[in-house]
């Protein structure tokens, strides 16, 4: 299976931890250069993120981190599809494997993938859901957040582009992309961890900040859902 390695020019030393990972687990990967939020700026970034939906999804204007690392992915999607495969490994640079589990997961997901269907593979889960016992294959929750290690078919990379640019949601949003039309599932026992905390993940560690403030998480979350209700009638006129 093609694999993508997701790695910033000025973190060599990521690339590197990375590589090390990815050697121990025998996965021959295409590193990809991300895009730098920093060096691109918005003069650049600007135009592929739509501001007005991301804010009506996540309650907060994008920052430059999460649209650059939103558009990388979408790049290692282009590079699928133009490949021609039927589905490809994404790695993030701050990725930890476990050899064992990570080939166990492969096995279980070769057993059931369709390439033809918008699905995706999660080797990853950090946001505190209760896992189920044993091993195999289970649908995310609405709190999973991760994004360092997954598998995705052809499908699911066309169907992001089609939908997510101009940006209006973070990738690993998981719970959105569930209500439009994408199969996420998460493998279990989890493969990958994080050797670092990624700027991905922003939205929930804001919204674990906000619920310290007691009566104004209320407010927000009220506010979310009223905004998150109208980009959802914003999705079902436009179609994405």
């Amino acid at each position: 299976m093609k694999a993508y390695l997701i790695n910033l020019d000025r973190a060599p030393e990521r690339l590197a931890t990375a590589d090390a990972q990815l050697r121990a687990a025998g996965v021959a990967y295409e590193r990809l250069p991300a895009l730098d939020g920093r060096a691109l700026g918005w003069g650049v970034l600007g135009p592929r993120v739509s501001r007005f939906r991301f804010t009506l999804v996540h309650g907060r204007p994008p920052s430059l981190g999460a649209a650059a690392s939103t558009l990388s992915h979408h790049e290692a999607y282009r590079r699928l599809l133009a490949a021609g495969e039927p589905a490809a490994l994404i790695f993030e640079d701050d990725v930890t494997l476990d050899p064992a589990r990570f080939r166990r997961a492969l096995d279980l997901i070769r057993s059931r993938l369709d390439p033809a269907k918008p699905e995706l593979f999660l080797l990853c889960d950090h946001e505190g859901e209760t896992p189920p016992t044993g091993e195999g294959i289970v649908p995310t929750g609405p709190r999973t957040a991760c994004a360092e290690a997954y598998v995705i078919t052809a499908a699911a990379a066309r169907r992001f582009l089609a939908l997510n640019e101009p940006i209006h949601a973070i990738l690993d949003a998981w719970g959105l992309w569930t209500r439009r039309g994408f199969a996420i599932w998460k493998v279990y026992p989890p493969a990958a961890t994080q050797a670092d905390v990624p700027s991905i993940s922003h939205a929930a560690t804001a919204e674990s900040r906000r619920a310290r403030w007691g009566w104004y998480i209320v407010l927000w979350r009220a506010r979310l859902a009223l905004t998150r209700a109208l980009d959802a009638l914003l999705y079902k006129v436009l179609g994405r």
